[in-house]
C-alpha cells in the first residue's frame, strides 16, 4: 500500500520537493492510516488536530491520544478548542458545517504562521461514493456530482485511491491503535445512512456497483474539464473589463446561446452565482422593467443595466469621506489618480478637449479643494451652460450605468463643484482673458481600489 501511496501522490502531483505538509488528524482510523503512510514514506511533516467540544470526555480524550501521536512520531502538534455549538447558532449552520468551517480555517491559520504548503485530509474512496449520494439527493449538478475533488488548492487527499477496506486491512497488518467515533455507527445522518444500507443494498443488487460509480465519477470530472474549457473560451468572448474591474455582457449575446438558462448559470457559476439565483435573472430578464435589479453571490453583485449585465467584486466598505487637496500640490494617488499643473496663460497655451482634462483659473480657486464621491441633490453648471444642473442628470444623459456611478467623484472649490471628475468640468471659474495662471487637472486613472486613506 506504501507503493501504491507514493505512486498516487505522484501522478496526481500532490506534493513537490521541499513541501511540508500539515496532516488533518482526527484520530479515527482513516488519519491513523495517513499518518503512518506520510512516517514510512519519510516525509516532512506535521500534525494538526480539532476539538470541537462536542463528545463531552471523548473530544478531551481523542485530542490526548493525538497529543501522543505526535510524541510517538517525534512531529510537531497543534491543537485548537472550537465552540462548535456557539458558531454554528450565530452563523445558522448544521454542527457538521461549523466543524468544517472551523477546521479549515484552523489548518489555513497553522498553515500561513507556519512553512506548511499543503494540507492532508484523509478522505478515501468511500468518502467520495457517500458524498455523490448526498450531493445527488441535494439537486446537485455536475460540480458537486464530481464528489470530493483529489486537490483543491492547498488541500490535498492522499488516500484517494484506497477502500474503507483497504485501510482497516493496512491499520490490522501494521498493528496501528486509533480512535473509534461512536456517531459513525448510528444513523444519525444522511452519510451514515448511504453508508450502512444503500452502499450494501447496491452492492447485493449488483456486484462490483461501488467501482462502477467510481468510475462513473471519473466520467463526470472529465465531462467537466471538457465543459470548462468550453466555458473559458465563452467568457472570454462574451466579457469585457473596464478600468474599475466591472465586468459587463450583452443581455442580447447571451440570449443567443442555447439553451439560454443553461448557459446563464454555467457563465455566472464562475462568479459564485447558484442555479436558483441565475433562473431569477433569466426570469426578470423575460419579464421586462428589468434595468435596476440587483443579484448577489457571497462574492460579486450582477446589475442588470438596460442592455447588459454589469458585474463586480462586492464593496466590502464604502466611504462618504471628503478630502483636502492642497495648493500646489503636483499629484494625488488616492481615491484617483491625478496629475496637477500650474502654467503661465499666454496665447500659445494649448486647451485639450479630453474628458479627463480641466482647466481652471487658478487665482480664483479657494485652497484646499475638496474632493469627494457625488452626492443625491448635487449641481454644477457644466462648461458652456449659464444654468446649473443636477450631477445625476449629467451621469444619465452620460449613460453611466449605476455601478460606475457609485465611483464617481467630484471637486469642489468651497462649496461649488468644479469638475465632475472625468465628465464635465463647470463654468464657473472658467479660464478668462484676464486669467494670469491656469490650473490644469488630469485624470490618469480612475480606479480608487477603494482605498481612500488620506492624499499621500
Amino acid at each position: 500500500m506504501i507503493k501504491r501511496f507514493q505512486e498516487y501522490i505522484r501522478q496526481n502531483g500532490l506534493i513537490n520537493n521541499g513541501d511540508e505538509v500539515l496532516l488533518a488528524i482526527s484520530g479515527g482510523i482513516d488519519s491513523i492510516v495517513m499518518l503512518d503512510l506520510f512516517d514510512k514514506a519519510r516525509m516532512k511533516f506535521a500534525i494538526s488536530h480539532c476539538n470541537f467540544k462536542l463528545r463531552m470526555f471523548d473530544s478531551d480524550d481523542d485530542e490526548m491520544f493525538v497529543r501522543q501521536l505526535a510524541h510517538k512520531y517525534n512531529v510537531d502538534v497543534f491543537v485548537n478548542w472550537c465552540n462548535t455549538k456557539d458558531y454554528a447558532k450565530t452563523n445558522k449552520l448544521s454542527i457538521q458545517e461549523a466543524a468544517r468551517d472551523l477546521r479549515y480555517a484552523w489548518f489555513n491559520q497553522v498553515c500561513a504562521h507556519n512553512s506548511y504548503s499543503k494540507i492532508a485530509i484523509a478522505h478515501h474512496l468511500d468518502d467520495k461514493i457517500e458524498t455523490f449520494f448526498i450531493n445527488l439527493f441535494r439537486g446537485a449538478g455536475l460540480k458537486g456530482l464530481k464528489s470530493i475533488p483529489v486537490r483543491r488548492q492547498n488541500i490535498i487527499r492522499p488516500l484517494m485511491f484506497a477502500t474503507r477496506k483497504e485501510i482497516e486491512e493496512y491499520a490490522k497488518e501494521h498493528m496501528l491503535v486509533y480512535r473509534e467515533d461512536a456517531s459513525n455507527k448510528t444513523d444519525n445522518y444522511l452519510r451514515n445512512k448511504i453508508r450502512h444500507h444503500l452502499i450494501p443494498m447496491m452492492e447485493e443488487m449488483s456486484s462490483g456497483a461501488s467501482n462502477s460509480i467510481i468510475k462513473s465519477i471519473e466520467n463526470l470530472v472529465d465531462t467537466d474539464l471538457l465543459l470548462d474549457s468550453i466555458k473559458n473560451e465563452k467568457l472570454q468572448q462574451l466579457f469585457t473589463t473596464d478600468d474599475n474591474g466591472t465586468k459587463k455582457v450583452s443581455i442580447i449575446e447571451l440570449k443567443k446561446l442555447s439553451p439560454y438558462k443553461v448557459w446563464m448559470y454555467q457563465l455566472l457559476s464562475e462568479f459564485g452565482f447558484t442555479r436558483p439565483v441565475t433562473d431569477s435573472i433569466c426570469q426578470s430578464l423575460e419579464e421586462g422593467n428589468y434595468t435596476g435589479l440587483r443579484f448577489n453571490s457571497s462574492d460579486f453583485e450582477l446589475l442588470i443595466d438596460r442592455d447588459k449585465l454589469l458585474l463586480r467584486e462586492v464593496i466590502k466598505e464604502t466611504s462618504s469621506k471628503t478630502h483636502e487637496i492642497p495648493k500646489d500640490i503636483p499629484y494625488i494617488t488616492k481615491p484617483l489618480k491625478i496629475n496637477f499643473e500650474i502654467q503661465k496663460n499666454s496665447a500659445k497655451f494649448i486647451f485639450s478637449d479630453k474628458k479627463t482634462m480641466a482647466f481652471f483659473d487658478n487665482d480664483s480657486l479657494t485652497f484646499p479643494l475638496l474632493m469627494r464621491k457625488w452626492q443625491t441633490g448635487d449641481r454644477m453648471i457644466p462648461f458652456g451652460m449659464s444654468g446649473s444642473k443636477l450631477v445625476s442628470d449629467i451621469l444619465i444623459d452620460s449613460k453611466v450605468d449605476s455601478f460606475e456611478k457609485e465611483n464617481v467623484y467630484v471637486i469642489l472649490s468651497g462649496v461649488k463643484i468644479i469638475w465632475l471628475v472625468g465628465y464635465r468640468s463647470s463654468n464657473e471659474f472658467q479660464v478668462s482673458k484676464s486669467t494670469t495662471k491656469i490650473i490644469s487637472m488630469e485624470l490618469i486613472s480612475s480606479k480608487s481600489g477603494f482605498d481612500l486613506e488620506l492624499f499621500q
